[in-house]
């Protein structure tokens, strides 16, 4: 071993969880990590100990732990060094000589104080025959840095020798060092370790629009990386925004920041709040279970799963997630964020030794049994976030790799939004109003899961306490989604035969004024509600139906009669979400005639007189995607007299849907989604998807 090295005390397990997060490791078998972990001998080395000599024989390909090297060309005659590459935590060196069975060609030489693993010959040789994803992770590192070799020739003047480095001072290697040409040096955005921290330096929207990427943070020098590095003005705006640190430019490529940019999740949901004040884990305050006795809310989960549950909480948040999939996988736990419709994975990676922990924790949190694991449950959790209430609503589902846990947010601020937020058309929003203005008669909101059905009911009992303080609000809900101030909310309880339809008929017996049934899913159910609507009690409920004509339909199907319906109904809501556009990019044009003549199709343009109508754009504002958040396409059926009629004296509910458009009481989908294409809310393509 060199002078300045000595062995290493790692255990296996540290090592197999090291190798699991490195480039030559990642897509490779958990079981076969482990297997190879402890045929790898570790090494410690001092600052300025040199950890491979230049021609050295080979002794495999090594891997660095901890700490930072770099690889060095030594002058023979001179003795000068120059730094081809920085190494980070993670990064291997010394491929080529293991693969070809040459002398090493170049000098390892520890900036730093280092720990390194070494991959022996036998070891290589075994994985690259029987293990595809290290054989392939291998060959493009090497080309990788082949290419980056040939690139860094071609600027140094075709093939005119560099400057030399001197060997004298490590802290200068340890900087980014000037190019061949003088100008910003080429570095690979792998080599440095950019967290979430590091991202808040500067403003995603810098990010996306300079192309540039935050890399390192010594000291007072923050190490820019940017695809183009002789931007001037780009320079000089960072040198404006961050005045308590000295820059210092290195280049990088476009492959590098494109890859680098979809890797870090530089999206809308983060890069719309990058300046905010990130969430921690220590601003979480956790609601007390008080229906559990004390010794079930005794923590006995690990600190680390402890941690790692606050932290998967904190980035739903800073997300403004929805929901969070978290599910077991053979090589780990699977954590997925949904954000503006879409499902977006966690970049954290999550060892499967945490499943089991992570899954148990949520559970206490929510005040489930942590030893069952064989039946569906439901449960809540609630918190805050300094001034911030939210709620998450959790569920778990036994399945082959152990328990999936899917968990709902609801934040108070967006729960009890104002009804211009919800209802943008006008005339729908009279309707609304008017409705819930009526001391009797029943308001349902329909829609597929996920459409904001809740948070439409809580705005409009919020909307009805603020107009009518005196009103006495009862709520049965399976589960409690959000703590309602002023009102008497009572959760759905099956394992004491507590159903919905047991909690009507005792909440009957309460004098309420304002009943709201968090879903209708039974025909007792659907019966108490609508009767207790037709005999002077405002019922709001919800049910899952696509359009308002089948809401009715599903009525008839629970068990209810026409006459009840007719007599109790006073609204139906069905509503749809649709992607928002950014207003700061948003442009207006005629659309290309395909587009033009399937909205003419639907109802949703006049192909005879066509107008601009919006279009999605993408700025640095919505990080290029041209959306920003989602809004709600809502039908609207006010039942009138002649609706009523019609319905007792059994019409077809095709004719009553005639009459009622004709009539203008119901207010169709493709009306909505004209007014928001042409307020520029939402674009023609998501208009034609929520009418078809």
């Amino acid at each position: 071993m060199p002078p300045g090295s000595r062995p290493a005390t790692l255990s296996v397990g540290a090592i197999a969880e090291f190798l699991s997060s490195t480039a030559l490791f990642r897509q490779v078998d958990r079981a076969l990590i482990d297997k190879v972990a402890p045929h790898l001998p570790a090494a410690e080395h001092d600052a300025g100990a040199t950890i491979v000599r230049a021609g050295s024989p080979d002794a495999g390909i090594g891997v660095l732990v901890a700490g930072r090297a770099a690889v060095r060309q030594v002058n023979a005659s001179t003795g000068a060094a120059t730094v081809l590459e920085e190494l980070r935590i993670g990064d291997f060196f010394g491929e080529v000589a293991a693969l070809l069975g040459t002398a090493q060609s170049h000098e390892i030489h520890a900036v730093e104080a280092c720990t390194t693993l070494t991959i022996g010959k036998e070891v290589m040789a075994q994985l690259l025959g029987k293990v595809a994803p290290f054989a392939h992770a291998l060959a493009r590192r090497t080309a990788m840095r082949s290419v980056q070799a040939s690139v860094a020739a071609l600027r140094g003047g075709h093939g005119t020798a560099p400057p030399p480095v001197a060997t004298a001072a490590p802290t200068a290697a340890a900087a980014p060092a000037p190019s061949d040409d003088g100008g910003p040096r080429m570095v690979r955005v792998s080599a440095y370790e950019i967290n979430d921290k590091l991202l808040q330096v500067i403003p995603a929207r810098t990010i996306a629009m300079q192309r540039l990427l935050p890399l390192e943070l010594r000291g007072k020098v923050l190490t820019v990386g940017m695809v183009d590095p002789w931007n001037g003005p780009a320079q000089n705006e960072l040198r404006r925004l961050l005045t308590t640190v000295d820059l210092q430019f290195v280049a990088i490529s476009a492959d590098d920041f494109n890859e680098a940019f979809v890797r870090l999740r530089i999206d809308p949901a983060v890069s719309n709040r990058q300046l905010a004040p990130v969430t921690t884990p220590e601003s979480l305050q956790f609601e007390i279970n008080v229906d559990e006795p004390p010794t079930k809310q005794v923590n006995v989960i690990g600190d680390e799963v402890v941690q790692l549950a606050n932290r998967l909480i904190c980035a739903a948040i800073d997300r403004q997630a929805s929901d969070v999939h978290i599910e077991g996988e053979p090589t780990g736990v699977k954590v997925r964020f949904r954000v503006g419709g879409a499902l977006q994975d966690w970049e954290t990676l999550v060892a499967q030794s945490f499943a089991k922990g992570l899954v148990a924790r949520l559970k206490v949190l929510a005040g489930l049994d942590i030893t069952e694991r064989r039946l569906p449950q439901d449960g809540r959790i609630g918190l805050r976030v300094g001034r911030r209430e939210i709620d998450l609503r959790v569920a778990t589902m036994p399945t082959l790799r152990g328990e999936k846990v899917v968990l709902r947010l609801f934040e108070a601020a967006n729960m009890l939004r104002p009804l211009e937020s919800i209802f943008v058309e006008p005339k729908t929003l009279a309707i609304v109003r008017a409705a819930l203005d009526r001391p009797y008669g029943a308001i349902v909101v329909a829609g597929p899961t996920g459409s904001g059905k809740s948070s439409t009911l809580y705005a409009c009992l919020n909307e009805r306490k603020k107009s009518r303080p005196d009103t006495n609000t009862v709520t049965v809900e399976d589960p409690i989604e959000y703590r309602l101030g002023g009102a008497t909310q009572v959760q759905v309880n099956h394992a004491v035969d507590l159903g919905f339809a047991r909690i009507l008929r005792g909440m009957l017996r309460q004098d309420p004024d304002v009943i709201m049934v968090g879903e209708v899913r039974d025909g007792d159910t659907a019966q108490l509600a609508l009767e207790a609507a037709m005999t002077g009690h405002l019922l709001l409920t919800s049910m899952h139906a696509n359009t308002a004509i089948a809401a009715l339909q599903r009525l008839e199907n629970l068990g209810c009669p026409r006459p009840l319906i007719a007599q109790s109904l006073a609204l139906v809501l069905v509503q749809r979400l649709a992607r928002k556009l950014c207003p700061r990019c948003v442009k207006t044009e005629v659309p290309p005639p395909l587009l033009l003549d399937s909205l003419a199709a639907r109802g949703l343009a006049d192909k005879a007189a066509p107008v601009p109508m919006p279009r999605a754009v993408g700025c640095g504002e919505c990080n290029g995607t041209g959306w920003s958040g989602r809004v709600a396409v809502l039908e609207a059926f006010e039942l009138k007299d002649n609706a009523r009629n019609m319905l007792m004296a059994g019409s077809s509910l095709g004719d009553i849907e005639k009459q009622a458009v004709d009539a203008g009481v119901l207010l169709p989908f493709r009306r909505y989604a004209g007014v928001l294409m042409a307020r520029n809310l939402i674009a023609p393509s998501e208009a034609l998807l929520v009418v078809t």
